[in-house]
């Protein structure tokens, strides 16, 4: 089942809305964060997604004390928090206040090898914020652009092993625009598409695969050869042909499941586990999340949802 994440963005202790990560263009909600959380999970939410705002402009976090209120008043809500979140030592710490998840972004560009020590240590609990601005990758709370093609992000990310990526459409998050469908639609495919590509070039580097595709090349083209020289021979009828036919698609096959069974899968999907794709940016209603979801979702995990939601547009507030 796809989710549905609610935002708490906090800035000076209050929970608001920007516009396209404008700080000159803030919506103040509510002075209170906790109870913000505690009215989501009356609802059903159990995923909160938070983000400190100021540790995201200026990269030194602010909320910590808030995020370990959270968890020990709501043990029972997984909490996604990001914000400032630009080294190993602050991601230790985030992990140890209480969230579940570590959104980290500007570090995968800035500090690769530090960025590949948190995923190494921590993959199951990060998610790397990838968030599209005109086409590229934006940093530093949005205010730079990584100079990073989507298509460059995502091959590096999943090449790292990265289990969770985060994407925000900067131009549409809080303008209540609805969804850039298509650009999803390409992020989904670029993720799948990189995944397979990652999975594929892992297994043919294999040794044991190596040799079973050599040994399996040999016995197709000695195959080939047999079969044209039964082509050229003078006596050459249909029977012969037909039974040589038969003969090349069963080593085919034998081929093909001794590929397979060397293949140790396990240890494969171990070291490149299917990942995830979380969405958000323009979300304005029921039917802007149904359209999401009817994409060719199997890569995504789900959205996050900002203005909407404490505008009152979604129906699950309704329960």
């Amino acid at each position: 089942m796809k989710l549905v994440i609610p935002a708490i963005d906090v800035y000076e202790g209050k929970v608001v809305r920007l516009t396209r990560g404008d700080f000159s263009q803030i919506t103040v909600y509510s002075e209170d964060p906790i109870g913000v959380i505690e009215h989501f999970r009356s609802k059903g939410f159990r995923r909160i997604h938070v983000v400190d705002l100021e540790g995201a402009k200026t990269g030194e976090i602010r909320i910590l004390g808030l995020i370990k209120k959270m968890k020990e008043r709501f043990d029972d809500i997984l909490l996604q928090f990001g914000g400032g979140v630009r080294s190993y030592e602050v991601v230790e710490r985030v992990i140890e206040a209480g969230a579940d998840f570590v959104i980290v972004g500007t570090m995968f560009v800035k500090d690769p090898e530090g960025f590949e020590r948190v995923v190494s240590d921590f993959r199951e609990k990060v998610i790397l914020s990838l968030d599209v601005n005109a086409g590229k990758v934006a940093v530093h709370g949005w205010q730079a652009d990584s100079g990073l093609s989507i298509e460059e992000a995502f091959e590096k990310a999943l090449r790292i092993g990265v289990l969770r990526i985060m994407s925000t459409d900067v131009t549409r998050d809080g303008t209540l625009l609805g969804p850039d469908v298509n650009l999803i639609s390409l992020l989904l495919d670029t993720m799948k598409r990189k995944y397979f590509d990652i999975v594929i070039d892992e297994i043919v580097g294999l040794e044991s695969v190596k040799k079973a595709i050599e040994e399996g090349l040999a016995l197709i083209t000695r195959e080939v050869d047999e079969f044209m020289d039964i082509l050229k021979g003078p006596y050459s009828g249909g029977y012969e042909v037909r039974r040589k036919i038969e003969e090349y698609d069963k080593s085919l096959d034998r081929y093909r499941d001794s590929i397979k069974d060397i293949v140790p899968w396990d240890e494969v999907l171990r070291k490149y586990p299917k990942p995830l794709l979380i969405v958000s940016g323009g979300i304005s209603s029921d039917s802007d999340i149904e359209e999401i979801f009817k994409l060719d979702n199997s890569f995504l995990e789900g959205v996050i949802v900002g203005k909407s939601i404490y505008e009152g547009r979604l129906s699950i507030l309704d329960k």
